[in-house]
């Protein structure tokens, strides 16, 4: 059965004359893969010594690859693996003597002379520079010398531009999960007793992990910030261990993983008590630049004209800019194009973007708002993916 990402992807490289490609980006290898690479904290990371614990070797010409892997995800990665093969690395066993560097390099080392990459052979490889290890960097000069070794981060960066139909259901269903955390702030501001960040953020991370339905924790990151931390953007912001008051305003953004892909998603409440005539003036300014955003989003308009839009109703409001008005999103949480005013490219149907208008009352001030949701791109229309509701009315 054919990966329409893996598809995609071997198009662009054979497009910029590459014949394979080694990804090292977690991305990029979820991407073509399918596999969700864990972040990498904790055990496993120490006993590789810090290398990539998953890797794809891309075979552009023929539409393949091999998926490489530390031996401790194997058990992970095999059933979500879509290219195939897999090959395994070990970078610790308790009875005897593991080298990890060395089964690194080696196993890729195999992997290129299995897709027929002789150290001899005059060939073209597409690698990251941002991600790739030096290692993997001096064993392709030291080994692989009649190979052409190039950047192919601007070949994924535009395979990956448009989404997939896998891709969007993926992003829809991370977006969904991510809703019963902004679900949960809501309730917390209505039924408000007097709580800490700290246990409202444990809440509403609970409800996260019961609608993602998984037998592991997935990733959950972000802020909570209330009362006066509301008033400036100082990322990342908490939570904390402060005591909530009744009437303090609180913004939530929270970005979850799940399969491999992003939701991000922000929402602004007040607890406790109706919102005063002060917090829905900014509610209102920030609703306001997410609606015209929305409105100024199809294919064929600029991201510039975009983010323009939402200045514009900013400024309608008595509002300035602090921060940019959104991004796209994917297999990370901030992917290019971004909604900022120097940004020419066009919008394509596929996209999926997140708008994040905010506007802060700044140092001393009382509140502040930032409303982000999940917009997907089509020939017909928006598709709003998060279907939280917003804090004010």
């Amino acid at each position: 059965m054919a990966i329409e990402e893996l598809s995609r992807a071997c198009a662009n490289l054979r497009d910029a004359g590459l014949d394979f490609a080694l990804l090292s980006s977690h991305e990029n290898v979820a991407y073509v893969s399918g596999f969700d690479v864990p972040v990498p904290l904790g055990a496993p990371t120490d006993f590789s010594g810090g290398y990539p614990l998953a890797l794809a070797l891309v075979n552009a010409r023929e539409e393949s690859g091999a998926l490489l892997v530390a031996d401790s995800y194997g058990g992970l990665a095999t059933p979500q693996n879509r290219l195939g093969a897999i090959k395994q690395y070990p970078i610790f066993d308790t009875f005897k003597a593991v080298d990890p560097l060395a089964s690194f390099v080696g196993c890729v080392r195999d992997a290129l002379r299995a897709a027929g990459v002789a150290p001899g052979t005059r060939t073209k490889i597409g690698i990251e520079l941002e991600t790739l290890p030096a290692a993997l960097v001096r064993l392709l000069s030291e080994e692989f010398k009649k190979a052409a070794v190039v950047s192919c981060r601007p070949s994924m960066d535009a395979a990956r531009r448009r989404k997939t139909k896998r891709e969007i259901d993926l992003l829809r269903n991370a977006a969904h999960i991510a809703d019963a955390g902004q679900r949960e702030l809501v309730h917390a501001a209505q039924h408000f007793t007097a709580a800490t960040e700290l246990e409202v953020w444990a809440a509403l991370g609970t409800r996260v992990q019961e609608a993602a339905q998984k037998n592991s924790l997935v990733p959950l990151v972000g802020e909570l910030v209330t009362g006066p931390r509301t008033c400036e953007v100082r990322y990342p912001g908490g939570p904390q261990q402060r005591r909530i008051s009744a009437g303090d305003t609180g913004i939530l953004d929270i970005s979850v993983r799940v399969d491999g892909y992003w939701s991000d998603c922000c929402n602004v409440v007040v607890f406790g008590r109706e919102p005063s005539a002060e917090q829905k003036r900014y509610f209102k300014g920030a609703r306001d630049g997410f609606e015209a955003a929305v409105g100024a989003l199809r294919p064929g308009a600029r991201c510039c004209d975009v983010d323009a839009a939402v200045r514009d109703a900013f400024a309608k409001n008595g509002f300035g800019v602090t921060h940019y008005s959104g991004h796209q999103i994917g297999a990370t949480v901030n992917e290019n194009p971004r909604v900022v005013p120097f940004e020419t490219s066009l919008v394509e149907a596929g996209m999926v973007f997140c708008f994040e208008p905010g506007v802060y009352a700044g140092p001393g001030g009382s509140t502040g708002a930032r409303l982000e949701r999940m917009v997907a791109v089509t020939e017909t229309g928006n598709e709003i993916l998060n279907q939280f509701p917003w804090g004010m009315a």
